[in-house]
């Protein structure tokens, strides 16, 4: 199983079924990462975001027994982790945060002056743009431009239809659209 792979090898999912540790090693050492950074992007918080990344698994060791290798271990996943990160910001009651670095810009020794002042409020307005954005819509942008997730796997991951989906990236799109106008000439 390749690190961070879009699809996991449904005999990788029987072993875990199974209860075979090795393979559920595997599994962790290729998602971890992707799981890691979804949750952060709820979170904001890179020891919260680590922390509840470990939840997760654990949580999708606990029920291995129930995995079917046929459907879609990294949806469940995915599920186990949106679920949990909800619940630490309804516990915590932070406000949705999502970082966009800017270390880059500022560090780049290639950009002028203004040119990283530009880059800094293009991405600011984006920040501001993404999170103005209905906490559905926002959540479905986030995980199709962000997470690489596919619109089916989108679908599988909150429990709702393809169309909603397709709906909602639509609307989310249109709203940047407008909202970023300024940067688009």
């Amino acid at each position: 199983m390749k690190r961070g792979s879009q699809y996991i090898e449904a005999d990788v999912l029987e072993r875990i079924r199974l209860g075979d540790v090795d393979a559920f090693k595997e599994f962790f050492h290729a998602l971890h990462p992707e799981i890691f950074l979804f949750v952060y992007r709820y979170t904001g918080d890179w020891d919260v975001a680590r922390d509840i990344a470990q939840d997760t698994f654990i949580n999708f060791w606990r029920s291995h027994e129930r995995i079917e290798p046929s459907l879609s271990a990294k949806s469940f996943l995915f599920r186990i982790a949106r679920n949990l990160a909800l619940n630490y910001l309804a516990r915590t009651r932070h406000a949705f945060r999502l970082s966009i670095a800017t270390e880059g810009v500022l560090m780049s020794p290639y950009l002028s002056i203004e040119e990283k002042h530009d880059d800094i409020f293009l991405h600011d307005d984006l920040q501001k743009a993404i999170n103005s954005l209905p906490n559905r819509c926002r959540e479905i942008f986030i995980l199709s431009r962000f997470h690489d997730m596919s619109y089916s796997e989108i679908a599988d991951t909150l429990g709702i239809s393809l169309q909603t989906v397709k709906n909602q990236m639509n609307k989310a799109i249109s709203v940047l659209r407008t909202r970023l106008s300024d940067y688009l000439d």
